[in-house]
């Protein structure tokens, strides 16, 4: 097993190369600490204003690394966390706007197509604030940039691991808060062109963001499918609510195969009782680090610096993702394939506890 970290400039990227496959959000919980559910950053230099699409564990690594970033590049950061609600996301964007204090912000879309979400990002922009998406892309005239996975990609992956785990194919039940957000069709889509033609979509679960549904959703596909043969949990909060369920029961664990996105906190436990068989991940600390230093390069016409982040016009950063495995015995194999020790201990580096 070899980790390999490809650099860009200054700027290190965790790029997902899975080599011989064929033989790696968004819930109700109580907002982050501070005023509004905003936590701060540095004391000087822009006004920086990150606003999630969601409020799961997996937020706090992008927290950690826009507080970083604020501290290297010298910015002032706030991330605000929706309830995983559009109207939610809108009227965050609306407090965005009538504050004087925020020039750059950084947006999870929660849903590209609701026009309130839309309307909002183009009315920031109106104003004069610079703004960029991260995590989940929204539609290319509300934005400068940007930064996250390609979805699409991270989808192929989790395909390709699955076929690699499950050769014979089978009938595959799929988890998620929004079917319509950009990277859930874009994980969905990709995860089908990877696997293949032997895997046949059952249904898609959708809970719009509600933890107690995102279990009864597992509860129902298993009780509704019984030949089911794969569940694949689309946003970070899904994976855990998939492997406790399927806990529960040996006889299902046995003939399904589980495989999930991102690393949610709950969801380690679980990859190391082997109740997860593949979790692909993304760079979500990357995402709030680089979100910072180009909303600060935007702000003053940094031309050096945009050109080294986005070279030759590019409005994508791809951050990456990488495919966290139970242990070194799994049949996934490649060089960012990692067990979940290995990856424990680079969240631990990091000061991280989710992924």
């Amino acid at each position: 097993m070899n980790v390999t970290w490809t650099p860009r400039g200054s700027r290190w990227l965790f790029v997902l190369t899975v080599v011989s496959l064929a033989g790696c959000g968004e819930s109700k919980e109580a907002p982050s600490p501070g005023p509004g559910g905003a936590s701060k950053g540095a004391s000087a230099g822009p006004k920086l204003l990150f606003i999630t699409n969601g409020n799961s564990d997996w937020w706090s690594a992008v927290e950690k690394g826009m507080t970083d970033g604020g501290a290297k590049f010298g910015a002032q950061v706030e991330m605000r966390r929706n309830d995983g609600q559009r109207e939610g996301q809108i009227r965050l964007l609306e407090d965005a706007l009538s504050r004087s204090d925020v020039q750059g912000v950084a947006v999870s879309v929660l849903d590209a197509a609701t026009p309130g979400i839309a309307d909002k990002m183009r009315e920031l922009q109106s104003q004069g604030k610079v703004v960029i998406t991260i995590d989940s892309d929204g539609q290319t005239d509300t934005r400068r940039a940007y930064i996250g996975t390609n979805n699409r990609k991270a989808g192929e992956a989790a395909g390709k691991v699955t076929a690699t785990l499950r050769p014979q194919g089978g009938k595959v039940a799929m988890f998620v808060g929004v079917p319509s957000a950009a990277n859930a069709i874009d994980r969905h889509d990709g995860f089908f062109e990877g696997a293949g033609a032997a895997f046949k979509e059952a249904e898609v679960f959708a809970d719009d963001n509600d933890l107690a549904r995102a279990l009864t959703n597992v509860q129902t596909a298993i009780e509704k499918y019984p030949d089911l043969g794969v569940l694949v949990g689309i946003w970070s909060y899904n994976a855990p609510r998939i492997a406790e369920e399927v806990g529960k029961f040996p006889d299902v664990r046995k003939r399904v195969t589980v495989v999930t996105f991102d690393l949610d906190e709950q969801a380690i436990e679980h990859v190391e009782k082997g109740r997860i068989d593949a979790a692909v991940c993304q760079n979500p600390y990357e995402m709030g680090y680089q979100g910072v230093r180009l909303l600060k390069a935007f702000l003053e016409d940094d031309k050096a610096t945009i050109g080294e982040m986005l070279p030759k016009g590019a409005t994508v950063i791809d951050t990456g993702v990488r495919v966290i495995v139970p242990t070194k015995e799994s049949p996934v194999k490649g060089d960012n394939v990692i067990d979940i020790k290995a990856m424990k201990e680079w969240l631990t580096s990091k000061g991280l506890k989710s992924s």
